[in-house]
């Protein structure tokens, strides 16, 4: 199955700094997926697309910390994540 074929996946990630490791709180593939990605707002979480960091979430359980293998990959993404966030709201790093 190529990228065009294949259907279209989601993970969605839950940061609390003061709760330990990021978790998975969502999954979505195909219909799913593209239903979730039209029904975030301007002002919802921000969307990266890094196909290999998805395809590692997805195989996560619901719920689930993620692990020492993902850990770095998943603090390069939230350290983006945040520092476009304090751009959008005009604060200076």
């Amino acid at each position: 199955m190529n990228e065009e074929t294949a259907p279209k996946r989601v993970v969605g990630l839950r940061y609390e700094p003061d709760e330990g490791l990021p978790e998975v709180i969502l999954k979505g593939a195909g219909p799913l997926a593209e239903a979730l990605l039209r029904r975030r707002t301007r002002e919802g979480p921000a969307v990266v697309k890094n196909d290999a960091l998805v395809d590692a979430l997805y195989r996560l359980p619901l719920d689930s910390a993620i692990g020492p293998e993902l850990f770095q990959a998943v603090a390069a993404l939230l350290a983006h994540v945040f520092a476009v966030e304090g751009k959008m709201r005009g604060e200076q790093r």
